[in-house]
């Protein structure tokens, strides 16, 4: 994707097995998870890990930056350290990109509340977004002498998990989150840890995030990514099935579903764009996926291909898509654009969005000069980068025309699930076609946006083609950014808000869910 997009987060659980050799290196292998997960959030990392021989039976340690900043890395004693400080039999970590809340140290996960009671005294860490986050924060506070310290969704969930372990027995984990379940409104998979030892991760009913777990040797991996499993040598690698909860306690690893999947709503953005391409969700290869979608792409081809035509992807993510599109056209896929790896979050990337480009990609004129190019990209949401990357290949790459060729539909909606981007004001389709609820495309509409975005012409895929590629029922998948059909009430409710200040031409400064009451 030419623009960045982020989602929130990415969680990671590991056990291992007391075998008094490396029971103790849970931290290890959270790192690596991690690490392979980048992706997923850069903003913070953080992790919490467990040890019976130590008074601090649960130990939280998280900071702003990256998964190596954060583990410090780059210092070898630090790092050592700080793996040998928290040790432990078992853990959970997590990686941060902020669609709720601020971009601060006190927001990043997991979270730790403490208590007296060992089941009590737990730490958790979420992937997703509560749509009716205010309203839960609300009902907390018309309590009397309640309080909350943070604008954000993951206290909220906190709150909500204490009160279900109130009590002076210890609860089912199961009917906790099963009642929980009947609560929470959006997208929440949620890896927990408590001072017993006990580990718990669950994928929420709708299965709108993704979560894969390894059990092998007696050792149980659980992370948002398979790519992630697999780098800790885990083969025998499933999903997590929505609604249903992996446990371990007494080193026994139970499965069990705590709350029916009404409806399943995988999104399909986690193929198109966010997953690594290495990783497989729901037994659909995310390389697959993309190959296919370049595949569709090509048959709504209706430029007449000549030798001055070459298809450049938008690296890295549309790199499997744009080397399928050309292949079915038979013209060459070629690297016009270099992505600078090393290029992480710096404060001199520069402030516009033209000097992002520039730090991010080099154009190679000898590829593009005098050329016609396809320039192959995974989605287009705000359109502010897109719009200098097609200057950018013409102006630097000598390229002859762009056309805009986009594998995934047009948004037309905001995300409420996790996804950074909530008013419908900051997507560039809508205006053009102000139709959020319609699928079919507008061909003046496309005229004008490939324009106004300096292509020669743009194609996008069609959600027909895109439920084709991924090969699951169109009923089974979140496409509530495509055609506002929302996978849950408040979902449904939270587009109603967005799309009433959209029609009035409200601008709002707040995100959807942040700011709406009463779902």
């Amino acid at each position: 994707m030419g623009e960045e997009l982020h989602e929130e987060c990415g969680i990671a659980a590991v056990y291992l097995r007391d075998d008094g050799s490396a029971s103790n290196k849970a931290l290890f292998y959270v790192y690596k998870l991690l690490l392979n997960m980048q992706n997923r959030g850069q903003l913070s990392a953080g992790f919490t890990t467990f040890d019976v021989k130590r008074l601090d039976l649960l130990k939280t340690y998280r900071n702003l930056g990256s998964v190596n900043e954060v583990f410090k890395t780059n210092n070898e004693l630090k790092s050592a350290r700080l793996f040998h400080r928290y040790a432990g039999t078992k853990a959970i970590g997590h990686v941060r990109y902020a669609t709720c809340g601020k971009e601060e140290r006190s927001y990043a996960q997991p979270f730790e509340r403490f208590h007296g009671r060992m089941w009590k005294w737990f730490a958790f860490c979420f992937n997703g977004n509560l749509t009716n986050y205010a309203d839960l924060r609300d009902q907390l506070l018309k309590k009397t002498d309640y309080h909350i310290t943070r604008d954000t969704d993951t206290e909220i969930i906190m709150h909500y998990i204490s009160r279900e372990l109130a009590g002076s027995k210890k609860p089912d984990m199961v009917q906790v989150f099963h009642n929980l379940s009947k609560v929470f409104d959006g997208a929440y998979n949620i890896a927990m840890i408590n001072a017993n030892g006990d580990l718990i991760a669950t994928r929420g009913p709708n299965g709108i995030r993704p979560l894969c777990y390894a059990i092998e040797d007696g050792n149980l991996l659980v992370a948002s990514e398979s790519n992630a499993l697999m780098s800790c040598g885990m083969t025998c690698i499933k999903s997590l099935a929505p609604g249903e909860i992996i446990m371990v306690a007494d080193g026994k690893v139970e499965i069990k579903r705590y709350a029916e999947s009404k409806r399943k709503a995988r999104c399909q953005f986690e193929w198109v764009y966010f997953s690594n391409v290495s990783s497989v969700i729901d037994d659909r290869s995310v390389y697959i996926v993309r190959k296919r979608l370049g595949e569709e792409l090509a048959a709504l081809e209706v430029e007449k291909i000549t030798k001055e035509h070459v298809v450049v992807p938008v690296p890295d993510t549309a790199k499997a898509a744009g080397d399928a599109y050309a292949f079915s056209l038979g013209i060459p896929s070629v690297e016009g654009l270099i992505r600078n790896r090393y290029v992480g979050r710096t404060f001199i990337e520069g402030s516009s969005s033209h000097d992002k480009v520039q730090n991010k990609y080099t154009v190679i004129r000898e590829v593009l000069e005098g050329k016609k190019v396809l320039l192959v990209d995974d989605s287009v949401v705000r359109g502010t980068t897109l719009r200098n990357l097609v200057r950018y290949i013409k102006d630097r790459g000598g390229a002859k025309e762009v056309h805009l060729r986009i594998t995934c539909p047009p948004i037309r909606s905001p995300c409420f699930y996790g996804i950074d981007m909530s008013t419908i004001g900051e997507l560039i389709y809508p205006s053009y076609d102000p139709h959020t609820e319609r699928e079919e495309l507008d061909e003046n509409a496309l005229k004008k946006m490939a324009n106004d975005l300096g292509a020669d012409s743009i194609i996008y895929q069609t959600i027909p083609n895109l439920i084709k590629a991924i090969g699951l029922p169109k009923s089974e998948l979140c496409l509530g950014c495509l055609n506002a059909d929302y996978p849950t009430p408040c979902g449904r409710k939270m587009f109603g808000l967005a799309k009433k200040a959209y029609d009035h031409g409200e601008v709002q400064t707040a995100r959807t869910y942040e700011a709406a009451r009463q779902c």
